[in-house]
């Protein structure tokens, strides 16, 4: 029998009319404003709307159950989970969907949570700071709204306690990695700082839900609070190591029960021909392929090294007899496949509802095969009053629909962050005014040849401005596949044949300009394979360990 399940990841579901205590013209409003928004990461005002079309189309396509992967609130405020609530209560009484939730890192904080400070409009040009927290209130000029608090684990989960993480009637099976209970007394484990100095007492989430005959979901809280060495008190936030950058490489460490888990629910899913769905909010394999770590070596420790899971995260869930397993914490859409001796894994990063490209996926599966199938939301139109707020604020231009939006946010973030942050300042400055000659110039090439080599038109060359080349590498490495909606055909190409001929995963990018260049070149030639790459195909690509890797999947030993 196959099985139909829509998975959604990274939603930030932010209310702008939510009650957080600003009110504007006589009604709630709290909408952040356009400077915070240009070059952000993400979209903050535009999450309703997105996720009330994702969760349309999903209704359209006849898909009942629909699993949230963490990351579902903007910041795990409480009015924004109980106005998410709301929206899930309205399609699950209309249209009959079934929802299904694991939290992320913004979704909760340890047990006892975290104030949430943000600056909301007052006024075209004018925003105020709206917060939980009464000392920061006594100390700056803000609003103080207990809605804007981040609860902790257990208080979190209760408002969406119905929504998979506890047991519901009409569920076939259900149990947690400790028991048949879902009393949260009984869901509890002791976590270790890495000293030794500090235990603290935590609660799992995980659970194993059977919605529908022969479906098993099973859903991974890889949330890992990490006790502080020596900070006993765990009611303050620098108790813990926060979870963003933790993972699966700290959850092998503080939570090896799930492991213990995953290998006798792998086991019994194959006895009893269960179709076995398995998700959390963060990455089992690196979305990106950067098995040369060329990441690291350009620019050092960002937010997508420290995130990336290490071999051993691979290795101990192959063991456990995991096949494929979805997840998404980075924004990234991708299909990543891992073949070893001891079998392969696959793992589907999936992309966000508020970021480029905003997406989600409907998987098919059953016991022996899985495809995935991903649905954009780039035609979403714009939401009147947020574009009058942002027009009002002095942007210029037509509004956008959604996805052309969170492109030109893209482009901006990394015109205006990366370039500016992440790039060493002298090789950033030598670029400027420079197109796709000046590569040639560095190799001793000339552009004639070149183009001729490759069957391009010279002037083509002239045509590709650094800046450009650059902000496109880093959509087609969040993009993937779906990268091919936002360049041309012909750029692509020419992009593919610089970056062949160029691209060095071996230079050392301390060694200058040019090996710099060859260095972030590979990483782009990665991204170009990654885009060509079949993403429909889950198992059995990851079923039989003996097919040879996909060209630039890493291959274990």
């Amino acid at each position: 029998m196959l099985h139909r399940v829509a998975v959604l990841a990274d939603a930030h579901f932010h209310d702008t009319t939510g009650d957080f205590g600003l009110v504007i013209e006589g009604a709630n409003r709290a909408m952040r404003s356009w400077a915070d928004t240009r070059t952000a990461a993400r979209a903050f005002n535009e999450s309703a709307g997105a996720l009330t079309a994702a969760l349309e189309k999903i209704a359209a396509a006849g898909v009942r159950h629909v699993v949230l992967a963490g990351d579902y609130s903007d910041d795990g405020q409480v009015e924004n989970v109980r106005r998410l609530v709301a929206v899930l209560d309205r399609f699950e009484a209309r249209h009959g969907l079934r929802f299904y939730a694991i939290p992320g890192n913004h979704d909760l904080y340890g047990p006892h949570g975290k104030h949430v400070t943000s600056p909301y409009v007052s006024a075209p040009g004018e925003t105020v700071t709206v917060s939980s927290d009464p000392i920061y209130v006594s100390d700056h000029p803000a609003i103080l709204s207990p809605a804007m608090r981040c609860a902790g684990q257990p208080e979190a989960l209760l408002p969406i306690a119905r929504f998979g993480l506890f047991r519901q009637p009409d569920y076939l099976h259900w149990e947690t990695p400790f028991s048949a209970s879902d009393q949260i007394e009984s869901r509890m484990y002791r976590a270790q700082s890495a000293d030794g100095s500090v235990t603290q007492t935590l609660m799992d989430a995980s659970y194993l839900v059977e919605p529908e005959p022969g479906l098993w979901l099973l859903m991974l809280d890889a949330n890992v609070f990490e006790p502080c060495g020596g900070r006993h008190d765990a009611t303050r936030k620098k108790a813990f190591l926060g979870p963003s950058d933790a993972g699966w490489n700290a959850l092998l460490r503080v939570k090896p029960f799930l492991l213990a888990w995953i290998t006798d629910v792998t086991s019994r899913a194959r006895a009893l021909g269960k179709t076995l769905l398995t998700v959390s909010h963060y990455p089992v394999l690196d979305p990106f392929q950067d098995a040369a770590q060329s990441e690291h070596a350009l620019f050092g420790p960002t937010s997508n090294t420290r995130r990336t899971p290490g071999p051993e995260v691979a290795q101990a869930l192959i063991a456990a007899g995991l096949r494929w397993h979805i997840g998404g914490h980075m924004h990234v859409n991708a299909t990543n496949h891992l073949v070893t001796e001891a079998g392969a894994l696959t793992d589907i990063s999936m992309p966000s509802l508020v970021a480029f490209p905003p997406a989600f996926k409907i998987i098919q599966a059953d016991a022996k095969t899985a495809t995935a199938q991903t649905i954009t939301l780039n035609e979403l139109p714009p939401d009147p009053k947020i574009s009058a707020l942002y027009q009002a604020e002095g942007r210029q231009g037509p509004p956008l629909p959604f996805g052309t939006f969170l492109a030109a946010q893209r482009r901006a973030n990394v015109t205006e962050r990366r370039l500016q942050y992440d790039w060493p300042a002298e090789i950033a400055g030598l670029l400027t005014g420079k197109d796709a000659r000046f590569l040639l110039e560095l190799a001793g090439i000339s552009a004639e040849d070149f183009a001729l080599r490759h069957g391009l038109a010279a002037q083509s060359l002239v045509d590709y401005p650094l800046s450009e080349l650059i902000i496109d590498a880093y959509l087609i490495k969040v993009a993937g596949p779906l990268a091919k909606n936002w360049i041309t055909a012909e750029r692509l190409a020419g992009y593919r044949a610089i970056a062949a001929a160029f691209g060095d995963p071996a230079a050392d990018p301390r060694q200058g300009a040019a090996a710099f260049l060859w260095r972030f070149l590979s990483v782009l030639q990665t991204s170009l394979d990654r885009m060509q790459a079949d993403d429909t195909a889950i198992i059995p690509a990851a079923a039989d360990p003996s097919p040879a890797a996909p060209p630039r999947y890493p291959t274990a030993d």
